[in-house]
């Protein structure tokens, strides 16, 4: 019953933005999250559902996975010293700061995750928080805006359809669609043959027994940052096989794709990870 009074309070305190800043209500959903976290973290499903964007909730999955930690307090636990000493700070543009200290008094232990929020339907949703990698970037930068090009495949020639197929393949992850899953496999079917779609197949219930959901073989990964579009690289390996290289974080991802040509029409017909 306690619960249940708890959430209650929580989502009456939501209801509109009116109840206070964005600033004040994501210190709210901060502290109950990390709360949470040392005491018994299954709540926190609910929460997110309350105080974040469906997008958002499809991209902290992701990135758990990516990183092997929870990107909404970029930790995998939670202590006293860091829920005390929770602050929020407004950045202006729609942006926020969350900061916390792992050891009270110690500067050197100090957390910073900038995250967007805005009002949406009369409430503040938390719309992107800002992965690890980033460190404490913020600003719309970070943000895939979209150009209406991203899902036209040059098949002049084999390089060509490799470098449009990954540029409408990674600006899918970027662009942060609800239905993300379903434009990511749409692109697979139209442009994978039967093998390599079984390879991903595979690849994916590999790491599935791992408990790590939703590996994408095309990228090696489990989602791709807008700020990574630049450094991708395609080299031409030896007849059929390219090299497809980016920076993700501190590593550097290669995939070795191999492509067939087919009524004047090209196919990604293996993919191999090196």
């Amino acid at each position: 019953m306690k619960r249940f009074i708890t959430a209650l309070i929580l989502v009456s305190c939501f209801n509109s933005v009116r109840a206070g800043t964005c600033a004040e209500q994501i210190k709210t959903f901060y502290a109950a999250y990390m709360k949470n976290v040392l005491q018994d973290d299954s709540e926190n499903a609910a929460l997110c559902r309350t105080y974040f964007t469906e997008k958002l909730i499809d991209k902290v999955s992701r990135l758990k996975n990516a990183t092997g930690a929870d990107p909404v307090i970029r930790a995998q636990d939670m202590n006293k010293d860091a829920v005390e000493t929770l602050s929020v700070e407004d950045l202006s543009g729609n942006w926020y700061l969350v900061k916390y200290f792992w050891k009270k008094g110690d500067d050197r232990s100090v957390v910073e995750i900038p995250l967007k929020a805005q009002a949406i339907d009369g409430r503040c949703k938390i719309t992107y928080i800002t992965p690890v990698w980033s460190g404490s970037r913020y600003g719309d930068e970070l943000l895939s805006r979209g150009d209406g090009a991203e899902n036209s495949i040059d098949r002049t020639s084999g390089l060509s359809f490799l470098k449009s197929f990954y540029n409408a393949y990674v600006s899918e992850y970027c662009s942060m669609p609800e239905d993300l899953n379903a434009e990511l496999s749409s692109l697979r079917s139209q442009h994978l043959s039967q093998r390599a779609a079984e390879q991903f197949k595979d690849a994916e219930l590999e790491n599935l027994k791992d408990g790590l959901d939703g590996y994408d073989r095309l990228i090696d990964n489990f989602d791709f940052d807008y700020l990574w579009r630049k450094s991708i690289k395609f080299k031409h390996l030896n007849g059929c096989d390219y090299q497809i290289t980016y920076s993700g974080g501190n590593k550097v991802y290669r995939i070795v794709v191999s492509i067939k040509e087919r009524d004047n029409d090209y196919l990604i017909d293996g993919i191999e990870i090196r």
